[in-house]
């Protein structure tokens, strides 16, 4: 998850009034929070001239892992007693969550776990059945970003796909755009230990749709 991910969900929560009960698909408890900010703050800036041609670039700090922090529960601004439902905790796939939510939620929020799942089409069709008539799904998902298995790394997504996977569930389309645009020359480096501190360019896209 990206930090700018919790800025952006603050902000649709004040233009939307989006309320409970909430369910967090996929979320963790305490999950891991990039921001992006605090590497690119320490990056080392360079104005080069090659071959008489100026170029502007910022080199990754040698540290990268300080830009993760943990945050429990980020959603409570909407709802206090908001849901989780994750494999990892014993709660069922979301394929299978409206066998025991079907029509139970105003707010479904699903962040940096769309790229994980086996069929998208399956999951968008599960989550429409359990989101209440009137209710919104809100769902952030990379576009360009490191390979990272959760046990699966499987897609990527623009605004355009992810408009058309849930408009065929039913869905109708609110908004969605890209919110996180980072070139690789901002002073961001990997984190995956074959290609520490390499830089890298890092794009997110999101979906706002309503249940009609």
């Amino acid at each position: 998850m990206f930090k700018k991910d919790i800025d952006l969900i603050r902000t649709l929560h004040a233009r939307y009034g989006l309320q409970g009960p909430l369910l967090d698909a996929g979320g963790l408890i305490a999950p891991s929070i990039a921001d992006y900010d605090i590497s690119m703050a320490k990056a080392l800036a360079l104005d080069l001239d090659l071959d008489g041609h100026k170029w502007s670039i910022k080199v990754p700090h040698p540290v990268q892992n300080d830009r993760y922090v943990r945050i429990e529960r980020p959603w409570t601004f909407i709802d206090p007693a908001y849901v989780i439902a994750n494999p990892e905790y014993g709660d069922p796939y979301i394929e299978q969550l409206p066998e025991k939510y079907a029509d139970t939620f105003n707010t479904v929020i699903m962040v940096s776990v769309f790229e994980h799942v086996e069929n998208p089409y399956k999951v968008s069709d599960a989550l429409y059945k359990i989101v209440k008539k009137g209710g919104y799904l809100i769902n952030s998902a990379p576009f360009l970003f490191p390979y990272h298995p959760s046990p699966e790394d499987n897609f990527r997504y623009s605004p355009a796909a992810l408009r058309r996977i849930h408009e065929s569930s039913g869905f109708t389309w609110v908004e969605g755009d890209f919110h996180i645009n980072l070139s690789a020359k901002e002073g961001i480096g990997d984190t995956n230990p074959q290609n520490y501190g390499a830089p890298q360019g890092i794009m997110a896209c999101y979906a706002v749709c309503r249940k009609d």
